[in-house]
C-alpha cells in the first residue's frame, strides 16, 4: 500500500491535470459558459421601438450629414456578440469575453445600463441590465462549463 507522501502526490497530480487546460480546451469550456450568458443578456437587455430596416438612423456627429456612414444600424439585443477562446482584445487565451459588436453599442449598452441624468421611468427600470443578466445566469453558465469539462473526460 502506498504511503501517504504518493498517495497525496498522486491526488496533486489529478488536481493538477484538470486546472492545467490548453487554450483549445479552456476555449470551449469558457464558450460553453459564453453561449449561456449572451442567451441570458439578450433575454435581459431592453429593446427600444426604433425601426433600423431602412439602413439606420444618423447619431451624433459621425453622421450622413457630415458624409460619414450612419453609426446606429440595429439594437443593443442584436448586437451582442462572442467568439469562444477569444478576448476583447481578439486575443487567442481561451478565455472567451462577452459583448457589443462595436465600441458605439458598447457605449450606449453603458449609458443604459449604468443611467444618465434625468431618466425617465421607463429607462429607469430597464437600469443595471447586465448585473440582473449575470446574476440570472451565474448557476447556468456554471452548468454549461461543468457539462463541457465532462464531455472532455475531466
Amino acid at each position: 500500500m502506498p504511503d501517504l507522501d504518493e498517495q497525496l502526490m498522486d491526488w496533486y497530480q489529478k488536481i493538477a491535470k484538470s486546472v492545467e487546460l490548453t487554450p483549445d480546451q479552456k476555449a470551449r469550456v469558457t464558450g460553453a459558459g459564453a453561449k449561456v450568458f449572451a442567451e441570458k443578456l439578450k433575454q435581459t437587455t431592453p429593446m427600444s421601438s426604433e425601426n433600423y430596416d431602412n439602413g439606420g438612423r444618423s447619431v451624433g456627429h459621425n453622421n450622413q450629414l457630415h458624409g460619414k456612414k450612419t453609426r446606429k444600424t440595429k439594437h443593443l439585443r442584436e448586437s451582442i456578440t462572442y467568439v469562444p477562446g477569444f478576448t476583447a482584445d481578439k486575443l487567442k487565451s481561451g478565455n472567451t469575453s462577452v459583448g457589443f459588436d462595436s465600441k458605439y453599442q458598447a457605449m450606449v449598452a453603458r449609458f443604459v445600463n449604468n443611467g444618465t441624468a434625468g431618466m425617465s421611468q421607463k429607462e429607469v427600470k430597464n437600469m443595471h441590465f447586465i448585473e440582473k443578466a449575470q446574476t440570472e445566469a451565474k448557476n447556468a453558465m456554471l452548468e454549461a462549463e461543468a457539462r463541457e469539462l465532462r464531455g472532455m473526460g475531466l
